[in-house]
């Protein structure tokens, strides 16, 4: 058995760090004393824990103790070869000390022994009491403004509205005994995180709940750590959801998602909050894990107070005299806004003297690309100034920051100031450092000012200062992102010198980052590859896979030996396949045959038969012609395992399927192909579990199979009057098509689905006549066309360029005219640049179009078209397109936005600017001239 699958033992695990530290290398350090003070405890009980002459109470001191010993031994490079599995993993340690606390409770012998252990096992759920929860600033409610000191109560009085009912419905699912998560989503201020603190009341009044706020070391960490131990009766309280699945963020989706189904630990109620546009960005792949844990758990905030919500506010406002001046005074009816002081804050930002503003604008820009909430003030001193002109800043004084700080700190009317220090809280009754790494104070940004920031600075690319600042004195955990910022907007040099530094931290990503854009603008120079080894952190498969394969690309044969010493294959851990399979891919790219060999044989026999995984998996062993390991895996009939019943098994098919049928596995395809179709069904939902389980057999052309759905669910049954009918109906026929169920196309075609399905989505309209032309549906096509040329909506540039492509090929020349002549080109929405372009490109095939072209260049997409990140490719795609259509001046304009969008990638994709950016840009947009690895000092 793998030692990751034996239980760990407490006592072992405390043995063996007592020997480790007793090493002559470390020669008994650090001292019991400076452990006692990494642990929060006394010398005494250091002592004791290492001797097992005490139980610990509690875990976290432990972990704490255990990091100080590891990072000695990191420190001054020490290594034990004999170490147990699982010394450092703290993981392993958790686990370790609820067996020992369960051990001892069920011993009758000794009763306080037992009773001691019994608060261990209940303290160590995740979570506090919901009845000593009483302070709402510390789940970061708002503080309110103040009125001459006049307050009726922490909080202003509260005023129900839609979402708050919406909410309630959630509250009462979860007191009757299902868990739920519900996600309420607005801009800043508008009254989010105080909604989900009024939410708690009936499960206060119901009691023996409790609320867990994940935060330490940072969000996404804590709750990787603990979700697994959340029990029943437990709030989750994810505000800034972004924080916990952004980026990167899929694991600890996945988690969620699994307790939300997990019948065992049962009620448990999550709450997040977010901004319209994180949610935007992550549910922009609706097959992610994050996608499908926000599908319908959404609340929308409204931001303002209108109608009877208003007149409520309004009879509230007579008994509290802060909802009396917000009623009064805020603009558009966003009361919460006003209370939680925005617009003082932005007046307080117009008017401050240069080197306030100076400090709050970088905090904004350090926000904004990248910087946790905390920002040290060494980060703001070294920043502030490169925002300063020159005679501002001689006419700053010696205590300019103090002066800065003073100003941005005050209160907005009560409400907290644009810039604050972050005060100490206390937790457990130990004082919690609010500070850096290096024991620096921090601030944070006003929430407002955040938001405001992200909108109105968006096109400005800060000053070098700030990178510079930010390599030496940024959270070493926000110098990689810092970087990425840096790279996106063209700044090559000060992004490497951010990314060498997030290496010196360990950071594994920045390493691999760093060697592959060294390679490209140095073949020959070998000092990156050998910095990236010599400080990264092996201590994640995947990272471990993406660092090899950048070493491999810079051919670095030396690191990538010194790699595969470092991290020997019987220490990986085999939880998660998907990055067990990056790493054999890596393995075998760079001919470590031996890992491969091991790590290849310990996964196929124990790693997890996740779907998705397995499919990973059988493809990194079919690459390298691994067959004796693929009949291992395949032994443990993984196709048998798969769960059929949630959106993450049904998505992971359409992975698991395919790679099935490549490597031979007939018969495990044929069977899971069979059960899946036996609880597949088109309900007329494309995200429903029985619809992405059809999707999964067409992808692996399981004909048999679908044709077995149509047998037990006749089109006949298909709704055709919801929102999404089109594309449903559109991939019903092409599935029958394919599965040549002539009959059913027939009988689906029967019934009128081109005169009854809405048409509300021009891109699903497309799709469908696309799917009605293949089959041969000519009149069904015809009318259809007739209604889309006439009624479909003209609002997304690319749906209307692509209905204008189908419309052409299928030679509906009459239909082409009529949309034509309702005017696209003057209707569209710019938002979109890819869609713009697709929509230029496809007018250029016309005749007749020059006026509809010349109307659209008329509004000028190339300056007023939204760029975001997020999507690339829309540049590109509008830069094709003004050049199709000879708008040179238009394609120049939309080349000099790029990098300040964060885009500058998208621009080295242009002919003529890769060579001439080929070191980066300088911040005033000229070229960067030639440097290398000896600059980053």
């Amino acid at each position: 058995m793998e030692a990751a699958d034996q239980e760990p033992d407490l006592a072992v695990l405390l043995t063996a760090l007592a020997r480790f530290r007793r090493r002559v290398t470390l020669d008994g350090q650090p001292s019991d004393r400076a452990l006692a003070k990494a642990a929060g405890v006394s010398p005494t009980t250091v002592g004791a824990w290492l001797r097992g002459a005490r139980f610990p109470q509690q875990i976290d001191p432990l972990i704490r103790l255990v990091d100080a010993v590891r990072e000695h031994a990191r420190r001054t490079e020490q290594a034990w070869a004999g170490e147990p599995g699982g010394l450092w993993d703290k993981r392993c340690w958790r686990d370790a000390h609820i067996a020992e606390a369960r051990r001892r409770a069920g011993e009758t012998s000794r009763a306080v022994r037992a009773a001691d252990a019994r608060t261990v096992l209940e303290s160590g759920r995740p979570g506090t009491p919901l009845d000593q929860v009483t302070d709402p600033f510390v789940l970061e409610v708002h503080r309110p403004i103040t009125v001459d000191g006049a307050t009726v109560g922490v909080l202003p009085s509260y005023v129900r509205r839609v979402h708050d009912e919406r909410l309630g419905q959630v509250v009462d699912r979860v007191l009757g005994g299902t868990s739920a998560m519900a996600v309420l989503v607005a801009g800043s201020s508008a009254g989010k995180t105080r909604a989900c603190w009024e939410a708690l009341g009936p499960l206060r009044a119901a009691g023996g709940w409790r609320l867990w706020h994940p935060f330490d070391p940072t969000r996404r960490e804590a709750a990787l750590q603990e979700l697994d131990r959340v029990g029943p009766r437990t709030v989750l309280w994810l505000n800034e959801t972004q924080e916990y699945v952004g980026e990167g963020g899929e694991r600890v989706a996945a988690k969620l998602r699994a307790l939300l189904t997990d019948r065992a630990r049962a009620p448990v109620l999550v709450l997040g909050t977010l901004w319209r546009k994180h949610h935007a960005d992550l549910t922009r792949s609706s097959g992610s894990q994050v996608a499908q844990l926000l599908d319908d758990v959404v609340i929308e905030v409204p931001e303002a107070f209108t109608g009877a919500a208003l007149e409520a506010m309004r009879r509230a406002a007579q008994a509290d005299a802060r909802l009396a001046e917000a009623v009064e005074h805020a603009v558009d009816g966003k009361i919460n806004q006003y209370l939680a002081g925005g617009p003082e804050l932005l007046k307080r930002l117009e008017t401050a003297e240069p080197a306030a503003k100076a400090v709050i604008w970088a905090a904004m820009d350090l926000r904004r690309l990248g910087h946790r909430a905390t920002i040290p003030l060494a980060l703001l001193k070294t920043t502030a100034p490169a925002y300063l002109t020159d005679t501002e800043w001689d006419a700053a004084g010696e205590d300019w920051l103090e002066q800065a700080l003073a100003y941005t700190a005050e209160p907005c009317k009560g409400a907290r100031g644009p810039l604050t220090l972050v005060r100490p809280g206390r937790t457990r009754g130990r004082a919690a450092t609010a500070a850096d790494p290096d024991g620096e104070p921090v601030y944070r940004l006003a929430d407002y000012l955040d938001q405001h920031g992200r909108v109105t600075r968006a096109d400005q690319i800060p000053p070098v200062g700030l990178w510079t600042a930010a390599a030496a004195h940024a959270h070493p955990a926000d110098l990689a992102a810092l970087g990425d910022a840096a790279w996106a907007r063209g700044l090559c040099r000060e992004a490497a010198r951010l990314h060498k530094q997030a290496v010196r931290h360990g950071n594994v990503v920045a390493a691999g980052i760093l060697v592959d854009r060294l390679h490209e603008l140095d073949p020959t120079d070998r000092r990156p590859a050998r910095w990236a080894v010599a400080h990264t952190c092996l201590d994640d498969p995947f990272h471990v896979g993406k660092l090899l394969a950048g070493l491999h690309r810079a051919e670095a044969h030396e690191q990538i030996a010194t790699v595969l010493a470092r991290y020997p294959a019987g220490r990986v851990p085999l939880d998660s396949p998907v990055r067990l399979g990056v790493l054999l891919d890596s393995l075998h790219k760079v001919e470590a045959h031996d890992q491969f060999t091991a790590l290849a044989q310990r996964a196929a026999a124990h790693a997890p038969l996740d779907p998705l995984g397995v499919g990973v998996l059988l493809d990194s062993l079919h690459a390298a012609g691994a067959h004796d390991r693929i009949a291992a895996l395949l032994a443990r009939d993984p196709a048998a395992h798969v769960p059929l019943h949630t959106h993450y098994s049904a998505l992971s098919l359409l992975r698991l399927l395919p790679s099935l049928r490549k490597v031979g596995a007939h018969d495990q395809f044929a069977a899971l192909a069979e059960r899946a179709a036996a609880h597949a069904a088109f309900d007329g939902d494309p995200l429903s579990v029985g619809r992405l389980l059809m999707d999964s057999l067409h992808a692996a052309e399981a004909h048999a199979q679908i044709a077995a759905v149509w047998a037990r669910h006749p089109a006949a049954h298909l709704p055709l009057d919801n929102r999404h009918s089109a594309l449903t109906v559109a991939r019903l026929l092409d599935s029958l098509h394919a599965a040549e169920a002539h009959d059913q196309i027939a009988a689906l075609l029967a019934r009128d689905p081109t005169g009854r399905v809405p048409l509300d989505n021009t891109a699903d309209v497309r799709a469908l006549l696309d799917t009605l032309h293949k089959v041969g549906a000519h009149e069904q096509f015809t009318a259809l066309a007739e209604r889309a040329a006439a009624h479909a909506p003209l609002n997304d540039p690319n749906a209307v360029g692509l209905l204008l492509m189908t419309l052409h090929v299928a030679e509906a020349n009459s239909h082409v005219a009529a949309l034509l002549a309702r005017d696209p080109a003057g209707r569209v929405s710019l938002d979109n640049p890819g869609g713009v372009g697709a929509l230029l490109f496809g007018l250029s095939f016309f005749d007749g179009t020059l006026e509809q072209i010349a109307a659209l260049l008329a509004r000028d997409p190339a300056a007023g078209t939204t760029l975001d990140p997020c999507m690339p490719f829309g540049p590109q795609v509008l830069w094709i397109g003004l050049k199709v259509v000879g708008a040179h001046d238009q394609m120049v304009a939309l080349a000099e936005r790029l990098p300040a969008a964060g885009l500058f990638d998208e621009l080295l994709q242009i002919d003529g600017y890769g060579e001439r950016f080929r070191f980066g840009r300088e911040p005033d947009g000229s070229a960067a001239g030639r440097w290398g690895w000896e600059d980053l000092e």
